[in-house]
């Protein structure tokens, strides 16, 4: 079985020296999905660049509930907003896990919610793209109420998304995102995104590519350039650089071709 790697550039429309970031990542790089924030401000922007410089790239939808504001009426979802309508941070939410590093808080937002503004976030996708993407998935945390509202949007609209991995649906093949499952994560594989990947985590498999048993096999980076907003709105900032630059490192690709690794988009979960 020849293995089948999607490389999603996570954050899309976040700010936009990250977009150009990103649209290198693509074009210069192993990236093969740009994944939009479309709630963002400078999604726009996002989408005019990726328009004018890779129109054939897969654009789909980093569904973020933690930075900025909904799409929806902050009134139609009111566990996700303060009272200025802008989104709780992430730090702000209380968390599943009791070693969760980022979510401290005691914010637990409805499914409903969660389902009213996925929806609106899909929508706001189109309408800056013109079509629906084929593919969506969470932004920095994630419940089971969000991972309900996930499927079940998921199976209204027949987009796969990240409440599908490694679960039969009809007509999308499953799919292993290895940084969320197996065993990378129990590796700590998860520290490469909050440090930045480098080509060495590729060459020694720390990502445990090689040993996947999964034909699709999916992995999120965080490739772009820095401003003022990210730095006032993220706690992850130098890793994004590294990350762009191991991305586009010619070794890397070098060392994927190799390993027979075929790069692929989120088409491939299409039967």
């Amino acid at each position: 079985m020849k293995k089948k790697l999607i490389v999603v550039a996570d954050d899309f429309g976040f700010s936009e020296a990250y977009n150009y970031g990103v649209i290198k990542a693509y074009k210069e790089g192993i990236v093969t999905a740009l994944s939009l924030m479309s709630n963002m401000a400078a999604a726009p922007h996002a989408v005019q660049l990726w328009r004018s410089e890779c129109p054939e790239a897969s654009l789909v939808q980093h569904t973020n509930f933690v930075q900025y504001r909904p799409v929806s009426k902050p009134e139609d979802v009111p566990s996700l907003v303060d009272e200025n309508g802008m989104f709780y941070r992430s730090y702000r939410w209380r968390s599943e896990q009791k070693d969760d590093p980022k979510c401290k808080g005691d914010i637990y937002p409805t499914y409903e919610d969660f389902y009213t503004e996925t929806m609106a976030q899909l929508e706001r996708h189109k309408e800056l793209t013109g079509r629906y993407p084929n593919h969506f998935e969470g932004h920095s945390a994630m419940t089971k109420p969000m991972d309900k509202a996930f499927a079940d949007v998921g199976e209204k609209m027949g987009i796969h998304n990240m409440a599908m991995y490694d679960k039969p649906y009809p007509g999308i093949r499953q799919t292993f995102e290895l940084l969320l499952q197996g065993p990378a994560r129990e590796k700590g594989a998860m520290e490469i995104l909050n440090r930045g990947s480098l080509p060495e985590d590729f060459f020694e498999d720390r990502f445990c590519l090689l040993d996947s048993p999964h034909e699709i096999n999916i992995l999120h980076f965080h490739p772009g350039y820095l401003d003022q907003y990210l730095l006032d709105n993220t706690s992850l900032t130098l890793p994004r650089c590294r990350d762009l630059q191991t991305l586009c490192d010619p070794s890397v690709r070098r060392w994927l071709e190799e390993h027979e690794i075929e790069l692929v988009d989120f088409n491939a979960v299409y039967e």
